[in-house]
This record gives C-alpha cells, sequence and structure tokens, in this order.
C-alpha cells in the first residue's frame, strides 16, 4: 500500500509539473520535431564545415589561430570539437532548447504575463529553428544567443534591473548587496563568453549597459532632481557597472593570457580579435546615391544608431520603461546585423530575441500609439535594410519537402544528399578513399571545407579555404608546409581561378592526377624511387 502511495504522490508531482511547464513543453516539442531533418543533412553547409575543420585540429593538437586559423573568436571552435556533425547538430538542439527556457524566464520578467512569454518564445523558435534565417545551422549567432540568455537572466535578478522597470506601485524587493554583485559579475561572465563565441555579441551587451544610461537620465530629468543626487545616482551606477564590466572583461582577459601561455598571444589578437575590425569594412555596396553610400558605412551606421537611441532616451516620460529598453535592444541587435554590411541570412538571427520581444510589445500596447508608431518604424527600417542588401531567405518548403520524400523513400539517400550541394557526390567517393587509405593530413586548393569536415581530415595550411590564403598572401608559406609535410592527396577545385603556379609545378612533378570527378581533381601522391 505504501508503494501504491508512492507511485501515486510521484504521479500527482509529474502533473503538477506537467501543468506548470505546458508552455514551455510544447515549445520544446516543436523545436525537436522541427529539427529531426537536420540530423539528415550531408556535409553541405560552408561555416559549419570550418568549424567542425579546426574542432577537428585542436583534437589533433593544433594551435587555435597558429597552425590552423579563422577569424572568430574561439569559443565557437571549441564547441565544435565533437566526434562528427552528428554531435554538432545534437549540440545545437540541446543548446536551442535551454536558450529558449531561458528566454521564456527572461520574457515572463519583461511582460509579466505567461501567454506574452509565450508568444515572444514562440516566435523564437520558429526563427531560430527554420531555415529562412538558417536557423537549422549550427551557426556562431544561436550559441551567442545562448550565453547572452544566461546573462540576461542573471541580469534580471540584479538591482539594477528591479530599479528601472519599477513602477510607482510597486516597492523595491529587497536585495543583498553579495547577491547583487554576483549577479551582475555573472552577467557579464557569461555576456563575455557570447563576444568569445562571435564579436557582434558586444552589441547585445550595449543594450543592457544601455539601462544604466536610462536610469541615470531619468533620475536627471525627474523633478526635483539636484547636482547632488543625480551626483549620488551615478556613483552608485557606476559602482555596480564594474560589476558588470569586471564580469565581461574575465572570460576575455582569461583568453588572452590562455594563448599567451601556449605561444600564440600575438596570433589570436592579429586573427582572432584585430580581423573582426578588417573584416567589418572589406565589404561595400554602392546604392547610386552618396546619401545612402555613406548611411551604410560604418560611420553612417554609427550616426543613425546612436541618433535613435538618442530620441529613445528623450522620450523617457511618453514610452514606458519595457518599451524603452526592447527598442534599445532591437536597435544596437540591428547595428550588429549591419557591422560587416553582408546579405547572409544567419546574420539576422541575433535580431530575433529583441525582434520577438518587440512584436509581442507592440501586440501588448497597441492602444498605445508611440509604441505602435516606434515599433512600426523600426521594423520598416529593418526590412528597408534587407531589401538594399538583396537580403534572401532559405526557403522552407523545399527545405522539409525534400526530407519527407527522403523519409518516405520517394528519393534515395544519395540523391537527398545531392541536393543541398554540387559537391556532395565528390567528397563522398573522395572522402571514402581518404578514409580506405587512412589519410590524416590533405591539402585543398579552392574552397571546399566540406571534404575536411567530412574526411575528418586536417588541412595542410594554416587556413581551410584558399580565399583565406589568398587574402593574406600566404602562398609561400602554405607551399612550404606542403613541401614538408608532403600530403598524400591534394585536391585542386575546379571553379578555383587564381592560378599557384608553385604548386602546379609540384604537382606535376611529385603527384598523378584523377580526373573522374565532376568538381574538382584529386592528385595523388607518387611512390618516390
Amino acid at each position: 500500500m505504501s508503494l501504491l502511495k508512492s507511485v501515486f504522490a510521484l504521479l500527482k508531482k509529474i502533473d503538477l509539473f506537467l501543468d506548470r511547464h505546458t508552455g514551455l513543453l510544447v515549445l520544446f516539442a516543436i523545436i525537436v520535431i522541427l529539427r529531426i531533418p537536420n540530423f539528415f543533412e550531408p556535409y553541405w553547409y560552408g561555416d559549419e564545415a570550418i568549424y567542425l575543420t579546426l574542432g577537428n585540429a585542436l583534437r589533433e593538437g593544433g594551435k587555435l589561430y597558429t597552425t590552423i586559423i579563422d577569424h572568430k573568436t574561439p569559443l565557437i571552435y571549441y564547441l565544435a570539437m565533437v566526434p562528427n556533425q552528428f554531435y554538432f547538430r545534437l549540440l545545437n538542439l540541446v543548446w536551442m532548447l535551454i536558450t529558449t527556457a531561458l528566454f521564456f524566464k527572461l520574457a515572463k520578467t519583461l511582460f509579466k504575463k505567461i501567454s506574452l512569454a509565450w508568444l515572444a518564445s514562440f516566435i523564437l523558435v520558429i526563427f531560430t529553428t527554420l531555415p529562412w534565417l538558417e536557423g537549422h545551422i549550427p551557426n556562431g549567432e544561436l550559441f551567442v544567443m545562448g550565453f547572452v540568455m544566461v546573462g540576461a537572466v542573471l541580469f534580471s535578478q540584479s538591482s539594477v534591473w528591479q530599479e528601472f522597470f519599477q513602477s510607482s506601485k510597486t516597492t523595491l524587493k529587497k536585495i543583498s548587496p553579495l547577491r547583487d554583485q554576483l549577479s551582475l559579475l555573472g552577467a557579464g561572465v557569461f555576456m563575455g563568453l557570447g563576444i568569445l563565441t562571435k564579436v557582434p555579441a558586444i552589441l547585445d551587451v550595449a543594450a543592457f549597459l544601455a539601462i544604466f544610461w536610462l536610469i541615470l537620465f531619468g533620475k536627471l530629468i525627474s523633478p526635483g532632481a539636484n547636482v547632488k543626487t543625480v551626483w549620488q545616482k551615478f556613483i552608485s551606477l557606476v559602482g555596480k557597472g564594474l560589476w558588470f564590466v569586471a564580469g565581461l572583461l574575465i572570460p576575455i582577459a582569461l583568453s588572452i593570457l590562455y594563448f599567451v601561455s601556449v605561444g600564440s598571444g600575438k596570433d589570436y589578437l592579429d586573427y582572432g580579435l584585430l580581423y573582426n575590425f578588417r573584416y567589418s569594412q572589406s565589404w561595400s555596396h554602392d546604392f547610386g546615391s552618396e546619401f545612402l553610400n555613406f548611411a551604410f558605412s560604418m560611420p553612417g551606421k554609427t550616426i543613425v544608431l546612436f541618433t535613435i537611441f538618442l530620441l529613445i532616451s528623450l522620450n523617457t516620460k511618453e514610452l514606458k520603461k519595457r518599451t524603452q529598453f526592447i527598442a534599445i535592444y532591437f536597435i544596437f541587435t540591428l547595428y550588429s546585423v549591419l557591422l560587416s554590411s553582408r546579405p547572409y541570412p544567419h546574420y539576422f538571427i541575433q535580431m530575433v530575441p529583441s525582434a520577438a520581444l518587440l512584436l509581442v510589445e507592440m501586440i501588448a500596447r497597441w492602444r498605445n500609439w508611440r509604441t505602435l508608431g516606434l515599433g512600426i518604424g523600426l521594423f520598416a527600417l529593418t526590412g528597408y535594410v534587407m531589401l538594399s542588401f538583396g537580403f534572401k531567405p532559405y526557403e522552407v518548403t523545399w527545405y522539409y519537402k525534400q526530407f519527407y520524400r527522403y523519409a518516405t523513400l520517394q528519393i534515395s539517400k544519395e540523391e537527398y544528399e545531392n541536393s543541398f550541394d554540387g559537391n556532395i557526390a565528390d567528397n563522398r567517393k573522395i572522402s571514402k578513399l581518404i578514409k580506405e587509405m587512412g589519410i590524416k593530413k590533405i591539402f585543398i586548393w579552392g574552397t571546399n571545407p566540406l571534404l575536411y569536415a567530412q574526411s575528418q581530415t586536417v588541412p595542410t595550411s594554416r587556413f581551410t579555404v584558399s580565399f583565406h590564403i589568398k587574402d593574406f598572401a600566404d602562398h609561400n608559406r602554405t607551399f612550404a608546409q606542403i613541401v614538408a609535410e608532403k600530403p598524400q592527396l591534394i585536391v585542386v577545385m575546379n571553379n578555383e581561378n587564381e592560378k599557384f603556379p608553385t604548386l602546379e609545378a609540384y604537382l606535376a612533378k611529385y603527384y598523378i592526377p584523377n580526373t573522374n570527378f565532376t568538381h574538382m581533381t584529386v592528385y595523388l601522391r607518387q611512390e618516390q624511387p
């Protein structure tokens, strides 16, 4: 009888848990179901292949930014130190389940109503899971989002957050100084980890730093404000802000110390940190107008950002605190999307949390013309930017229709995989050959990191793609490494337009070409007499 009572008690607890978390569990189910096709895709996506190639090189003892290089900050490559693509996709799934739960918690803190929090979270799930913005791929933006959401939830437990969002009808909850400091420090640490995953996370951080400014500005324009009270508030906010900034700097400082300790300090500075500034300014557009060209330049984008930021700040009395924060969060993430002036869909993933919150805020305050007008204006600006950049979302219908055809045996596995990329068929054959021969290192002249990732080989070069070799004029060093390591197999992509004369002469002397592939030529090293 006691066992039966225990079983019933357990079932009751499970039932209560399900009742309390039904909304979140529904979101989890949507994520899992929509991501099922992710686990059946071939190696076809370039950035994911680069992450996995660097992760494999690190597992084999390589030194990031020294023996193997890409231009993003380091955490994404360490996250990619998984056995293969399947595990990377599994990590991404688990990561997004946790991220969604954290966002749901943040949205509940903001909106106070579970229905509004669920709607915002549903919007987040749809736009970070479906292929429109490449959300089905383990892109850096998704991992950044996870770190930022942890930081945001911790920040929402601080006295800074509580003071900003308090209303005249509520009293401040007592937060001990230690808990307050740890909340701000922890928030900074996780957002710092976001920056170490991808640099544009700095703009997510800026949105939360803006809360300090909005509190101070509100104090400055409040009735009865005087120099003494404003100064006291300024000192108080600086003290709290230092905990947040210290948290941001801790992981960044530790990363610098780590790379210095392994002899890669300068390389980390050059490729992991400073190159991002060069990357952000290496792409330009001609919109046929000097005014628009300036508006989309780095100075122009910055002026527009701070103009909108100041206008929102100046409307402290007209806009609700929640509206102010969400709008500022939105414009900072829009700015992050525009940093490199590239129209890649996955860049817009960083905007999804703020866009979801802004859309729900407009719904919640639909009677307030200021909120509606601000929201419509910001979305219209974003739409204009997307059209100007020639933004094209990935097709959703084709993606799921193709998987359905494969799952119902209407097409073979090879037909399904080949539909993703033209190199898939060749890569499958060459990868099989590499594994049969037990080859660990190869060199590819051209852009095909997919083959490195699929065959789990390490590049005989510091770089995974030819455009990086060309960008850094690394031909001589790359060729010297090829001569020293004598890779058994070298691949030359047929669509690589730039010649590599020394490599061509070396191949003619020491390698046998196999041209039986559609998109590339494979060179096998001859046995030397």
